[in-house]
């Protein structure tokens, strides 16, 4: 999914090489902090074809923001080459920050013609420190599972502990040959998208939020690089079709709305499970 329309681009058509862009969005993990706090926003854009690099990728006007690191990674797949480049930032100034989309020139694989493929832009607000922010939806969530991990790592510890003492107080007999387990059984589309789930809840960053959206697009029976439409189009499932939905508005829809979106998001695709 295209944040924006590509749109036509006439200097320097010569230079630039035939691609199929299939999508082009920006996703902050973040678009409220402090004055010095330090957030994350990632660019993502797949092409159909397999390239080394795409060069053409241009990241955001940031403006007054600082760059304090940057790094891209580029990955590979029957679908064609996804790129994801995490900027990280902080603010010196309170204020509302808009950052200017990312885009791409190219030749437009489907038309034939020069275009600019863009992003969709981000409104960052910097409070100054000591300010209360808003919650995020996620973060009780977090610290309840990090809470409950710890209980249950504290608790398999003990039971280890007294079971290895038992076992060296009483003697085990050699337990009888048993026949060989049967194999486990092959990785389902649901599985695929209970495992995302449960990395986008520990770490919803940019990266586990587009695994949860392939896992949810390939459950619905959807072809790599297929769009929104395609997969509802795939499925009849209603609960699919509204985490299908939400996966869609956390990625590319409105900042403001990302962080409601986003749970939204955990709460439709887990009563889909």
């Amino acid at each position: 999914m295209l944040a924006l329309a590509a749109v036509p681009v006439l200097a320097g058509a010569d230079s630039l090489r035939a691609l199929h862009v299939i999508a082009l969005g920006m996703h902050a993990d973040t678009t409220r902090v402090r004055i010095g706090e330090p957030f994350h926003i990632a660019v993502h854009v797949r092409v159909r074809e397999n390239v080394a690099a795409l060069d053409e990728l241009v990241i955001p006007d940031v403006g007054r923001l600082q760059i304090i690191g940057d790094e891209r990674h580029t990955t590979h797949g029957a679908a064609g080459t996804d790129v994801v480049e995490t900027i990280t930032l902080q603010a010196a100034a309170a204020g509302t920050y808009a950052i200017a989309p990312a885009y791409l020139d190219a030749i437009d694989a489907r038309t034939g013609r020069p275009s600019r493929f863009s992003s969709n832009p981000l409104t960052i607000v910097v409070a100054p420190p000591g300010a209360l922010l808003p919650q995020n939806p996620l973060g009780g969530l977090l610290r309840v599972l990090s809470w409950v991990a710890l209980v249950l790592a504290v608790l398999a510890l003990g039971a280890a502990v007294i079971g290895y003492r038992r076992r060296r107080r009483t003697p085990v007999p050699a337990p009888a040959s048993q026949p060989a387990p049967p194999p486990p059984p092959p990785r389902t589309p649901h599985d695929d998208v209970a495992d995302a789930l449960r990395a986008y809840r520990v770490s919803p960053s940019g990266a586990a939020l587009l695994r949860l959206r392939a896992a949810l697009f390939a459950a619905a029976g959807a072809s790599d690089g297929a769009t929104l439409s395609d997969a509802l189009a795939a499925t009849s499932d209603a609960r699919l079709r509204s985490a299908l939905r939400a996966a869609e508005r956390t990625a590319f829809g409105p900042a403001n709305e990302r962080d409601a979106s986003s749970g939204e998001l955990i709460d439709v695709t887990a009563g889909w499970l």
